[in-house]
């Protein structure tokens, strides 16, 4: 209920401020487990596909957005998994993306783990893939143009630049990634593809 609110309060903001356009919507299922796994530049990145997707969605959310009162608030009424980077103990977090999938709903992911300085890929973690082989489900690429933009790693504050774009890419389907390893699913499949939409070469295939 807390989450349908929200979005009915701020996705028309987001979309006046900084979104340019969405492309690709059709790809995304109208029911039905699946993985979104997107690249990761700025701190509205969540808020962007927040507002372009229809369907409820759940993030892995790293522990740094919590340091934020007010992005700590919206995580937590949300109901999004917060995910401690540092930690060698992942149970939690696999269980905790196991339920939402089993559940039928939208996980969301960023690879990367962090925020580019300057819009570039950085070397993405295989846990996307895991968890995609683990609950047989597809992968959603999707490609976030410009975020940096508008509230980088640099800025202290949002810049009002009607500048971004979200694009949902075709599904990586499960039956296609099955037999493959998760280091050759994220860096030789998921990220080049998400890198090609955003202008990048990914640099860290296998």
């Amino acid at each position: 209920m807390l989450y349908r609110v929200l979005k009915i309060l701020l996705s028309p903001l987001i979309k006046l401020f900084w979104i340019e356009r969405v492309e690709g919507k059709h790809n995304i299922p109208r029911k039905g487990p699946i993985i979104i796994a997107a690249n990761h530049a700025s701190y509205l990145d969540f808020a962007f596909l927040g507002a372009a997707v229809r369907r409820r969605l759940f993030f892995l959310a790293a522990d740094w957005i919590y340091r934020n009162p007010f992005f700590r608030f919206i995580m937590r009424i949300t109901g999004q998994i917060k995910v401690d980077r540092f930690s060698k103990d992942k149970k939690m977090v696999y269980q905790a993306a196991a339920d939402v999938l089993g559940r039928g709903h939208i996980l969301v992911l960023f690879p990367e783990g962090t925020r580019s300085y300057d819009g570039k890929p950085l070397k993405a973690y295989r846990g996307v893939a895991r968890m995609a082989l683990q609950n047989q489900v597809d992968i959603l690429p999707v490609a976030i143009e410009n975020s940096h933009h508008v509230f980088g790693r640099h800025h202290k504050f949002p810049r009002i630049k009607r500048i971004c774009r979200v694009k949902f890419l075709e599904p990586i389907s499960y039956k296609e990634i099955a037999d493959k390893t998760p280091e050759e699913i994220v860096h030789d499949i998921l990220m080049p593809e998400i890198a090609r939409e955003i202008g990048h070469e990914y640099e860290h295939k296998t």
